[in-house]
């Protein structure tokens, strides 16, 4: 047997349960008995229309992601640089403090001790406003490529040729599909040529000047 037909994609997966049952159990079960015919060429008609895109492909191939990466980056980085000074400025402060410590009052080392930890409590709050800062854009950009890919795939289907569009990625719940319902390099295609054509529209300021 073949070991592909082992397998089963669940969202497809159809069952057909027919049950032979003697004619006194009809009885008990149904006042009348209901004939019911298919025709072949309904059921034919029926089967889903199916296509898949491979989704490794696209996050490492489709411009914008690349892009949102480097974004992201780049700004994690200035993140990193800006937390490091303001570090390095509290580090400073904090041995001068202590520098000056055995010519303090005691007055002195209090009031010295509270700006130590008003410094620290600062930079955890900075540390806390940049990283909400940084993760709203991560979801703005996440969002932007879900809408992105929707509507890319929205206008590929147009003409309701497929009734489902799936993302196959290794591991997945999606064990096994024909290559022939594989439709990523056309969807790519188009993806990227959208974004390369949204780059190359004026922006709104560029309009203003």
């Amino acid at each position: 047997m073949n070991m592909k037909n082992i397998f089963f994609i669940s969202a497809f997966a159809v069952l057909f349960l027919m049950v032979s049952c003697e004619e006194s159990q009809k009885k008990e079960l149904l006042d009348e008995s209901i004939e019911i015919t298919v025709d072949s060429t309904e059921v034919e008609n029926s089967r889903l229309k199916v296509a898949f895109i491979y989704g490794d492909t696209v996050n490492t191939k489709y411009r914008f992601l690349m892009d949102a990466q480097d974004e992201l980056e780049k700004e994690q980085n200035v993140i990193e640089e800006r937390i490091n000074r303001k570090l390095q400025k509290a580090e400073k402060r904090a041995m001068e403090l202590q520098q000056q410590a055995p010519t303090m009052t005691q007055m002195q080392v209090q009031e010295a001790q509270l700006e130590l930890q008003n410094l620290d409590i600062e930079i955890q709050q900075f540390q806390e406003r940049l990283g909400s800062d940084f993760r709203k854009r991560e979801v703005e950009l996440q969002i932007e490529y879900t809408d992105r890919v929707n509507k890319m795939l929205e206008e590929y289907n147009a003409d309701g040729i497929y009734d489902m569009i799936l993302n196959f990625q290794p591991g997945g719940n999606l064990l096994w599909i024909k290559d022939s319902y594989d439709i990523t390099n056309e969807v790519l295609t188009k993806l990227n040529d959208q974004y390369d054509a949204d780059l190359s529209k004026p922006t709104e300021e560029s309009k203003t000047e």
